[in-house]
């Protein structure tokens, strides 16, 4: 757990993506690593990959801009170019998430018509018809959203109640 970065009160750079038209893909790649995605029109916006989502949201905040050769390839790679993902770490349920989760983890929107972030993810329960299998929470910066995701989750395994739970459940340093 050496190189675990702690999750950020805000994400201001993929906020402003977000309210941009930007969207973001959260996922675990098949080597383990949690991955987001931000694009734009199909266009490559921001990324960030990482052995923890916390460090794959970090990097795709700090990042915007750069290749991926330039964040994690190239000679003078601004990040470790980790291969694989590490261990879930038990007390991150949005970790653990993303790790039980795979390659359909959730997908981050904004909506101008409600002027708040949107996070959408599938429910824990794969017997119900397609339109009633997402669920979805809505708030003013990208980890509101997400809590807010999972307490209207009633299907979910991980017994979220509220968001302060969530927020502390997902070892946030605010």
């Amino acid at each position: 757990m050496d190189n675990y970065i702690p999750y950020q009160e805000s994400y201001p750079n993929l906020e402003n993506a977000l309210r941009e038209g930007a969207k973001i893909h959260i996922f675990r790649s098949g080597g383990g690593l949690r991955v987001v995605n931000v694009e734009k029109e199909k266009n490559p916006v921001s990324y960030g990959e990482y052995p923890y989502l916390s460090g794959a949201l970090a990097h795709a905040e700090s990042d915007f801009g750069l290749s991926y050769e330039e964040q994690y390839l190239s000679e003078n790679a601004k990040h470790t170019h980790h291969k694989t993902g590490d261990y879930v770490l038990l007390h991150d349920i949005l970790d653990l998430y993303v790790y039980k989760q795979g390659a359909n983890a959730f997908d981050i929107i904004y909506s101008k018509k409600w002027k708040k972030i949107i996070c959408i993810r599938p429910s824990q329960r794969p017997a119900l018809p397609n339109h009633e299998n997402i669920i979805w929470g809505a708030g003013l910066t990208l980890l509101d959203a997400i809590a807010e995701c999972f307490v209207n989750d009633n299907s979910s395994d991980l017994n979220i109640e509220d968001k302060e739970l969530f927020i502390s459940r997902c070892s946030i340093q605010l």
